[in-house]
């Protein structure tokens, strides 16, 4: 097992250590929140024939030279009917929002652009060639790429997918995550608080942080400091689980059970301690087919590497090529007027002003277990080592939530 090592490395050693789940076959839309496993292809043309684009009449656009031109109207085209006449010199189809193109027209002209005389209509505007015309394949052409593989699948990619017809699609299993709390000073929401006892905040920001990722979570328990007890809930969930999530005990007290559990247990140890802060106390191990991340108990540590180490991992399980931290520019907002001896992160809030990304500290008050410090933020701020300090203005690396 590596100790004291650098965010790089421990990214590195999970990268080797985890592989992405089996692939399924689902409906199209059960594939949402999933990761494609295959590139997807459009199977037509989209549109599939020339539309449309307004309510109006389709015409021959040259018959529109003549000042007020009337048109005899030979024929109506609702959406998804087509017309079987032609339009020839000086005709006109009345045509729908959506509905083809009937044969000889090369122009639709708005209902808005015209007058009605019983079967003629005047045509008030010169009409040019195409116009308020949806070619066939304007939108996509056939064998065009719509989603690459490894895109984790949003609404947007699944209304394209459905553009095209297609109704299976293969996905990425999406990992099981169990979560258990550690600590005998700790209690749920549902007790009453006694001196010297905190409530179990860390099981209620870091499931929802979980959920809210789109995951699903098969095991929630919480350990006293028992490293029998914990050593054996996790055996318990590492039955069905691909990540195992446990808060608390990774430190050097009396009472930092991870490392001995993991022991006792036959739990293979991967690293412990990341040189970064908050967070530095982290363990990852692997056992049975799973793999546990071992969070700091302060509610600011565990989430900060809740989201540098355990979100990347979940990503790679669910089909991610790699786990990497993927990071943007922005501008400081404000000054850090605090040294920096080992790599920090803080964190912040976007905001945006004339095209620019900016970002302000949500962190005022220093200090890992600083839980009011996650209100509004949406991203760490990123401090490399031996800074002495952020003058306003400058360019920052920022890490979105």
């Amino acid at each position: 097992m590596k100790s004291f090592i650098s965010l790089e490395e421990a990214i590195e050693i999970l990268n080797i250590n985890t592989k992405a789940l089996e692939v399924e076959e689902v409906d199209l839309i059960k594939g949402i929140n999933k990761t494609l496993a295959e590139d997807i292809y459009s199977k037509i043309n989209n549109p599939p024939f020339d539309k449309s684009a307004m309510d109006g009449y389709a015409i021959i656009s040259e018959d529109t030279l003549n000042a007020k031109v009337k048109l005899k109207v030979i024929d109506t085209i609702y959406a998804g009917e087509c017309s079987n006449n032609e339009v020839t010199k000086n005709t006109a189809i009345k045509i729908m929002t959506g509905a083809p193109i009937p044969k000889g027209a090369n122009a639709v002209v708005k209902q808005e652009d015209v007058h009605i005389y019983d079967k003629f209509i005047e045509v008030n505007k010169i009409a040019k060639p195409n116009q308020n015309i949806c070619f066939k394949g304007e939108d996509i052409t056939k064998g065009s790429l719509l989603v690459n593989k490894h895109k984790k699948l949003n609404y947007s990619d699944i209304g394209i997918i459905a553009s095209s017809g297609i109704n299976k699609i293969k996905v990425y299993k999406k990992p099981k995550v169990a979560f258990i709390s550690t600590g005998d000073e700790v209690l749920d929401i549902n007790e009453n608080l006694t001196e010297g006892k905190i409530y179990n905040s860390n099981k209620y920001s870091i499931l929802s942080r979980v959920y809210e990722l789109g995951y699903d979570v098969i095991g929630i328990d919480h350990a006293n400091d028992s490293s029998k007890n914990i050593g054996n809930i996790i055996k318990e969930f590492s039955k069905e689980s691909d990540l195992i999530i446990t808060t608390g005990g990774v430190s050097v007290g009396e009472k930092d059970l991870l490392k001995d559990t993991m022991d006792d247990i036959g739990a293979e140890k991967l690293f412990w301690k990341v040189t970064i802060k908050p967070g530095s106390a982290v363990l990852c191990s692997k056992f049975n087919n799973s793999i546990i991340i071992s969070l700091s108990g302060n509610p600011t540590a565990s989430l900060t590497t809740f989201e540098l180490l355990a979100r990347p991992t979940l990503d790679k399980l669910s089909g991610n090529e790699k786990i990497e931290i993927k990071r943007e520019k922005a501008i400081l907002l404000g000054n850090f007027n605090k040294k920096s001896p080992q790599r920090r992160f803080i964190r912040g809030k976007t905001v945006y002003n004339e095209g620019k990304q900016y970002v302000e500290m949500t962190q005022i008050k220093t200090g890992n277990g600083i839980l009011s410090s996650t209100k509004d933020s949406n991203c760490l701020i990123e401090v490399q080592k031996g800074n002495t300090g952020l003058e306003e203005k400058v360019l920052v690396d920022i890490i979105k939530f």
